[in-house]
């Protein structure tokens, strides 16, 4: 068995995801790892690339695009590790992270997942690392802005993690997740009716539900440059991430179709009616079409 397996969910990323294996082979030291890269049927050099130039790496192809969560399950699937770590194919090493944030989790059995610190491109610059599991009644009130019409001001966090703080958080941001192993095989697996956006804080919040704890490490750098892996339309993937938000809290919180909370998201989407009304009609449908 190994120590840790390394999961890159690929699709048209080639060149980037080139440069992250490369990173991973330079910086990772002193463990027994593994790789395996989902290729998500990109339509560039991705598949003869990786075979070429990494021929050690354990490569799957799907016949169609699955998103990230199901792509990871390819991995998830066949891999076997004490730990698992997805890594978005946009990511650098900037140091032994891998082996870092393994100590980490060896050190405290009762640690789900956790994740490192991440970066901009220019390696100083703090980029989102962490979240919260916000409740309904947060996110309600935190996009009307009605925390403080109710004089129940929300604290904002630094999901960036400025303070260089290792400290128990919501979520670890999807980019990086190491995640225990025996943890996964009792939550299960990604939840595949996301296609991207809140399949890891979905994972995460049932790993919680089974008593696990989530953390951050600052010890472990990483360079991520933000949806280059993703979509370029910035306007599906904000639609995609509507989606997804509708999908989580329905399924987190149990919403019924004839109630304030669906009647919320449904306003949510009213001010993008005019200059997007295909996205929106196939969300609404959505939403009333979901069990």
């Amino acid at each position: 068995m190994k120590d840790v397996s390394i999961i890159l969910v690929n699709y048209n990323t080639c060149e980037m995801t080139v440069d992250c294996i490369e990173s991973i082979l330079e910086k990772t030291k002193d463990i027994d790892f593994d790789i395996w890269v989902v290729d998500n049927a990109s339509s560039d050099s991705s598949v003869e690339t990786i075979k070429q130039k990494f021929p050690f790496v354990n490569l799957i192809e799907s016949e169609s695009n699955l998103g990230f969560g199901a792509g990871n399950n390819l991995a998830l699937k066949k891999c076997d590790a004490k730990y698992v770590f997805c890594l978005n194919t946009d990511t650098i090493l900037m140091n032994n992270a891998i082996k870092t944030l393994y100590d980490f989790m060896e050190n405290d059995a009762g640690i789900g997942v956790c994740g490192g610190n991440l970066y901009e491109a220019d390696g100083v610059t703090h980029n989102e690392s962490f979240g919260n599991l916000e409740t309904l009644k947060e996110l309600v009130l935190l996009t009307f802005k009605l925390d403080r019409l109710f004089n129940c001001r929300l604290e904002k966090i630094d999901r960036t993690n400025k303070d260089n703080e290792t400290k128990e958080v919501g979520y670890i941001c999807g980019a990086d997740m190491m995640i225990r192993k025996e943890a996964l095989d009792k939550a299960g697996l990604f939840d595949e009716d996301f296609f991207f956006y809140y399949e890891e804080s979905e994972l995460q919040a049932r790993i919680k539900d089974c008593g696990y704890k989530i953390f951050i490490n600052p010890d472990a750098r990483i360079i991520h440059l933000s949806n280059a892996s993703s979509c370029k339309n910035k306007s599906y993937r904000k639609m995609l991430a509507f989606k997804s938000q509708y999908t989580y809290y329905k399924k987190r919180y149990k919403l019924k179709k004839i109630s304030f909370e669906s009647l919320f998201f449904t306003v949510k989407l009213f001010w993008r009616l005019f200059s997007h009304p295909i996205d929106v009609i196939n969300i609404w449908k959505h939403i009333w079409s979901s069990k």
